[in-house]
């Protein structure tokens, strides 16, 4: 009955009462957004490093995953002793490199030889069309000799489909802004290409191709490797090591732990405005009740008088911070997940970060924690002003009630 009481007394007071839960809702809404924050892109990003069963990384001495221009020479003999290790499953090379699509210029051209005008620069990679986990095809087959897959936003922005020709160059005429060398290819297929930016223009060749275009024989910028069923990969990363140490192996979990460090910062500030937003609700909680304490203290009082016990009055007192904090989180529970979209929608339209990624990630044990956290901040918040009130002398109060 107590508790009742105080929840319907906390709702005499309509405006107020909205205006408070509208701000705790916005503090449980940002805690909610920080805490999916924290661990979200870290997740998001070890999913998309284990896709298609490759969840390994060799790459040069000393480098992560393109992080420069180094790469592995002597691949086809690396390759072999990757394979050779026990636990490993397959093995994809990958080799990257910038070409450029041309298109033929008739115009220019002179005589029977066909000239090309150069476009734009595209994101290029080798790769060994058996073992690949840089795309799902949406169209068409893998490349063979002299063919391509293309992402879909190249195929759509140029009018690729699959039997279309393509022009690559790898080098330019800088004076004249002609292409030096340039190879025909035929669309194999249109992918989907998993590690691309929102729109990027992406093509995968055989990795033979890409080694000829870049003058870069037997060389390969990375390996990507998939372990057998039950298989550690922290296990078989050292195993790699040891039989290849001329390279760095990384397992999901390591390129994970560099990717924390990396965005360290992300962590700092899903911190600092989670604490805020509890400090907020704090105060919102505490200053709602406090205020609806002293409007009610002769009533305290006198139930204080007629003899109810001081720990009723004050679970009733308690109850006023949980309802305000439970339903602000209720609140701020939608509130919060709309934001974290337009939020990962504003953040993944940036260049070079993969569409598949994600920033904010829902897990719903870290999500139980920090609206609990939000739930009893104001538990505690309503406490001060209850205790206050049960231990203040009853003399004292009836007087102050008086006058």
């Amino acid at each position: 009955m107590i508790v009742s009481a105080s929840v319907r007394a906390l709702f005499r007071r309509r405006t107020r009462t909205l205006l408070a839960l509208g701000g705790i809702a916005v503090s449980a809404a940002l805690l909610l957004d920080m805490t999916m924050l924290a661990s979200g892109l870290s997740e998001s990003f070890g999913e998309l490093l284990g896709a298609r069963g490759y969840a390994l990384r060799v790459t040069p001495r000393g480098t992560l995953p393109f992080d420069s221009e180094a790469g592995i020479r002597q691949a086809e003999r690396v390759a072999r002793e990757i394979a050779a290790v026990p636990g490993v499953r397959s093995v994809a090379p990958v080799l990257g490199a910038q070409l450029y699509r041309a298109e033929r210029d008739d115009a220019a051209a002179a005589g029977d030889a066909p000239d090309y005008a150069v476009r734009e620069p595209i994101f290029t990679t080798g790769i060994d069309p058996e073992a690949q986990m840089l795309y799902l095809l949406l169209e068409g087959e893998e490349p063979g000799a002299g063919e391509a897959v293309v992402s879909g936003p190249l195929a759509e922005e140029v009018g690729l489909r699959v039997g279309s020709p393509l022009a690559l160059a790898a080098e330019l005429d800088v004076g004249l802004g002609r292409a030096r060398e340039v190879r025909s290819y035929r669309v194999s297929g249109i992918g989907d290409f998993i590690y691309d930016y929102a729109g990027q223009r992406s093509i995968a060749l055989p990795l033979a191709e890409v080694q000829a275009l870049t003058g870069r024989p037997d060389e390969v910028s990375l390996f990507a490797v998939a372990a057998a069923p039950g298989v550690s990969d922290d296990s078989l990363a050292l195993r790699i090591a040891e039989v290849v140490p001329e390279v760095s192996v990384y397992s999901t979990r390591e390129l994970m732990g560099e990717m924390n460090r990396r965005l360290l910062y992300f962590r700092q500030l899903a911190t600092i405005l989670g604490s805020v937003a509890l400090v907020v609700t704090a105060l919102l909680v505490a200053t709602i009740v406090t205020i609806g304490v002293r409007e009610r203290f002769g009533e305290i009082a006198t139930l204080r008088a007629i003899g109810v016990a001081r720990r009723r009055l004050l679970l009733g007192i308690v109850a006023e911070g949980l309802v305000l904090a439970g339903i602000g989180c209720l609140l701020g529970l939608p509130l919060g997940l709309w934001v974290a979209g337009e939020l990962d929608r504003i953040l993944l339209s940036f260049p070079g970060i993969p569409a598949r990624l994600s920033f904010f990630v829902w897990d719903t044990g870290r999500t139980l924690i920090a609206l609990g956290a939000v739930i009893g901040i104001g538990a505690l918040a309503g406490l001060a002003p209850g205790w206050s009130a049960v231990r203040t002398p009853l003399s004292r109060a009836l007087r102050e009630e008086a006058e």
